[in-house]
């Protein structure tokens, strides 16, 4: 079979809308082809209409050329089952209502991910040091909300100690130390964070990633009576 056929029939057994990255593809059998001859059969194909090209070694089967190509990314990073991706940035602020303001940019965390970091158009994604179980995923959620307190825009400050209220009450000690053991976040985040805990009585170990000769500056939180 001539490599382009092969390529031809990888595509027409992938399921409809798939997202396919090319690496991937070369590595599950075209690695008899070089790379540059493989990547540029592949582009050939994309020109033909056979596939439509997403980003820089990302391309989508679909058989209709006007899909919503940020929905099917967004699919494909977040999983079959939506537990292998997490917004953070604006799309979390909003989330939380903790900023009403509104960006184009996308920006999450995804376990899909094999590189380091990937940005397709406005989408920009990061592999996460950790699962993106229910539990890590909170305490990533409560840590990128705290580490970019100062420099969100349109920050509700009400909303904000709600949320941070809300995470005290289920805080979880051992999610917490996992996704510091093995994610970077400044002391001044994780000072934040313990404040907010402190404030509402919950028992933690976070001291253990801080210094008591440090002063951390941290913002002043609103302590509130109810959600």
């Amino acid at each position: 079979m001539k490599y382009r056929d092969k390529l031809i029939k990888y595509f027409e057994d992938a399921p409809e809308d798939a997202v396919i990255v090319a690496n991937d593809m070369y590595e599950n059998g075209f690695t008899k082809m070089s790379h540059d001859a493989f990547f540029r059969a592949v582009e050939r194909l994309c020109d033909d209409g056979v596939i439509i090209r997403a980003g820089k070694g990302m391309y989508i089967k679909a058989a209709d050329k006007d899909k919503n190509i940020e929905e099917l990314l967004l699919n494909y990073f977040f999983g079959e089952n939506n537990d292998n991706g997490l917004f953070i940035g604006y799309r979390l602020y909003n989330k939380y209502m903790v900023s009403a303001y509104q960006t184009d940019r996308i920006e999450l965390y995804s376990n899909v991910l094999k590189s380091r970091t990937c940005e397709v158009g406005n989408i920009c994604v990061k592999r996460p040091g950790v699962q993106l179980d229910f539990e890590n995923a909170r305490v990533i959620e409560a840590l990128e909300i705290m580490q970019n307190y100062y420099n969100i825009e349109q920050l509700n400050k009400l909303k904000f100690a709600r949320f941070a209220k809300q995470f005290a009450i289920s805080y979880n000690d051992a999610a917490a130390v996992n996704v510091l053991e093995h994610m970077k976040y400044k002391k001044s985040t994780i000072a934040f964070m313990k404040k907010v805990l402190d404030m509402y009585k919950v028992e933690n170990s976070l001291q253990q990633y801080l210094s008591y000769a440090s002063d951390y500056k941290v913002p002043a939180v609103q302590r509130v009576a109810r959600l």
